[in-house]
């Protein structure tokens, strides 16, 4: 039974109807692989060759590279030549990707709060506990398969 619900949450929250719609709600055009992108680039809070990017968001190379560009043209990105090696190419959210992911992100937290607001107090502060615990047993547990 939680398994099936577990799968059934995952299903929901990675619709992409569900991201456009935060998008939207947001004031940006930017699609889901756009958002994944400054959302990590946010979370190293530093440069990233573009092959890092790729890992972190279990995709190939070639699809981050056309979505780099394409998140350069619109501005939440930029990218420079890597000073150790002229072949590699780093990339960095602009002043512009970091309102864009905030606007994002309050957009989202608006969006589950809707859904929450009948719970009571208490039970949303259960959740929330619950859920943190549940993904800090998912992040370890990546963590032992990586190693």
């Amino acid at each position: 039974m939680a398994s099936s619900a577990l799968h059934s949450l995952a299903r929901r929250l990675g619709q992409a109807r569900l991201k456009d719609y935060i998008a939207r709600q947001a004031g940006d055009d930017l699609d889901q692989a756009g958002i994944a992108a400054l959302y990590v680039l946010h979370a190293e809070d530093d440069s990233l060759r573009i092959t890092d990017l790729a890992a972190r968001l279990g995709i190939d190379s070639p699809a981050v590279t056309r979505n780099a560009q394409q998140l350069e043209r619109l501005g939440p990105v930029s990218s420079a030549r890597d000073a150790d090696d002229a072949r590699t190419c780093l990339l960095q959210l602009t002043p512009e990707g970091r309102q864009v992911l905030s606007r994002f992100l309050l957009a989202r937290h608006q969006w589950l709060a809707t859904l929450l607001a009948g719970w009571p107090p208490a039970e949303r502060r259960e959740f929330a506990r619950l859920i943190c615990r549940f993904t800090g047993d998912i992040d370890r547990h990546l963590c032992e398969l990586n190693r």
